[in-house]
């Protein structure tokens, strides 16, 4: 987290809630996470810090406090009739379609009576494939934890990068891509680590009847796209394909009517083409990432990130209402695309 956003945080902290949820253009919040565990877990360990079950149980708590939870087939009905939606209310969602989500976090929310949605990623399902991401920490977590000095060389000499240092070298594994993914399991062969193993012992991610087990208690489950790329290394027509493709497979899966998405990574530079064309098709509603900015002309809802250890719900809710406030005063609050 930047320092910038550390005071930022702070500032906000100080200002009571009820004046804030008045004075923000924000109604609905769309808080995110990917998992919550008590545990290490080293496919996740080096990309972003997550929360463990007590503090995301006290942040639900939190959330409960000062608003009141609603589906996304609600929020769908707001967007069709192009009504408000209901003012201090929140949706939680949950993106990657890791196995804590069923594991960890339903039974919570279940016993607090909470809904949400959570988006999955089918190429990832049953643990047929391992993320992009997730290889790259785990080759992190195996170079950390390993022999540095002769595995270091290695890792140096496959990336091109001669006398590198170990930070030097995991910021250049972490800048890894779509299109240059290849490098990753070159990389293991070389080292002699096993995606595949990890995958068998681990099962890092949701099974399909573990999704149809927490869709049948009444979970919402949505795509994630196919296997989770950067969508700005892909042509429009992979980008279709990409969202469409997984929303269908994802109400095949689970027999739903209305299909949600959430973009892999970011939405933030995709161009206005891809959405118009979104429109034309029967995906209910969008997910994005900019922190609550407004885009519901193109159905999409904008999220902010939930679960670092170090913000409470709490500051972290009076933060992002805060921050519409100001984007409101100076004429930010609306997303515009190219």
């Amino acid at each position: 987290m930047s320092r910038f956003k550390q005071l930022f945080d702070n500032a906000s902290s100080f200002l009571p809630m009820q004046f804030l949820q008045k004075i923000s253009p924000v109604n609905t919040l769309f808080p995110y996470h990917h998992t919550v565990c008590n545990e290490l877990l080293p496919h996740i360990k080096h990309l972003y810090p997550y929360k463990n079950v007590a503090q995301f149980t006290q942040d639900l708590d939190t959330l409960l406090r000062y608003n009141t939870p609603v589906t996304p087939e609600e929020l769908s009905v707001c967007l069709k009739d192009n009504k408000p939606f209901p003012k201090k209310s929140f949706l939680l969602s949950f993106d990657d379609g890791f196995k804590e989500t069923h594991d960890n976090i339903v039974p919570i929310l279940q016993k607090k009576g909470v809904p949400a949605i959570f988006f999955i990623t089918p190429a990832f399902l049953d643990n047929k494939e391992l993320f992009l991401r997730s290889k790259i920490s785990l080759l992190i977590h195996d170079l950390i934890n390993s022999d540095q000095k002769g595995l270091l060389k290695l890792y140096n000499d496959h990336l091109n990068i001669p006398q590198a240092s170990l930070k030097e070298t995991i910021i250049t594994l972490k800048r890894i891509k779509t299109n240059n993914s290849a490098v990753l399991d070159a990389l293991a062969c070389k080292t002699g680590f096993s995606f595949d193993n990890y995958l068998i012992e681990k099962k890092p991610f949701l099974t399909t009847e573990q999704v149809l087990s927490m869709h049948k208690k009444g979970f919402t489950i949505g795509a994630h796209s196919i296997n989770h790329p950067y969508y700005e290394q892909l042509t429009l027509a992979e980008q279709l394909e990409q969202t469409i493709q997984s929303g269908r497979q994802v109400q095949e899966l689970t027999g739903d009517k209305n299909i949600y998405f959430s973009f892999p990574f970011s939405e933030k530079n995709l161009p206005q083409a891809l959405f118009s064309e979104l429109k034309k098709t029967d995906i209910n509603i969008l997910f994005g990432l900019q922190n609550q900015k407004i885009e519901t002309s193109n159905k999409v809802l904008h999220r902010f990130n939930a679960e670092r250890p170090d913000v409470d719900m709490d500051k972290r809710i009076k933060s992002i209402l805060f921050l519409g406030y100001l984007r409101k005063i100076v004429g930010n609050q609306n997303v515009e695309r190219n």
